[in-house]
């Protein structure tokens, strides 16, 4: 009875963990992915200006046209507009399925990370009868069966332990 109250709690104070902690580390790394990206963006959207802005010189001299009014107004027209909505709506997407793979390559490989972490806190405890669990098809799946292999040698050389 007392394993069920000490996993109960065991699993409550995971929750909390899990909940306060390590969406912060999870978001951290998003940032990083994410800031590397905008600054990637940012370098393609300054090298596609300056391709605009040197055609919009190249086509103003073509012309010979000096009035400033007729130069914007040969260049900003519902084609421009149209590309710089499309570029936007690009751009958000990106950025949306940028976060949804953060998201989910996270999950998959800080997830099973954190619950090693745990597992290796507990054998140095000397808890011997613990268990690496994470979800089927995770990326680390063949570490943690080879943790659980450990744990159950340590187990059969030492006992349950604490």
């Amino acid at each position: 009875m007392q394993t069920d109250e000490t996993e109960s709690s065991s699993r409550s104070n995971r929750d909390v963990k899990t909940t306060l902690i390590e969406p912060f580390k999870q978001i951290k790394f998003g940032v990083y992915v994410i800031g590397f990206s905008l600054a990637f963006v940012a370098a393609t959207s300054a090298m596609f200006l300056l391709a605009f802005f040197q055609q919009y010189q190249h086509l103003m001299g073509i012309f010979n046209i000096t009035d400033s009014k007729s130069q914007m107004e040969l260049v900003t027209n519902d084609i421009f507009y149209n590309n710089i909505l499309r570029i936007a709506f690009v751009f958000v997407v990106f950025i949306g399925l940028t976060f949804l793979m953060v998201f989910r390559m996270t999950h998959r490989y800080y997830g099973p990370l954190v619950s090693i972490e745990r597992f290796v806190d507990e054998i140095a405890n000397g808890q011997y009868s613990k268990r690496v669990k994470i979800r089927k098809g995770d990326e680390l799946q063949r570490l943690t069966d080879k943790l659980n292999v450990m744990a159950t040698a340590l187990e059969q050389r030492h006992g349950k332990g604490k």
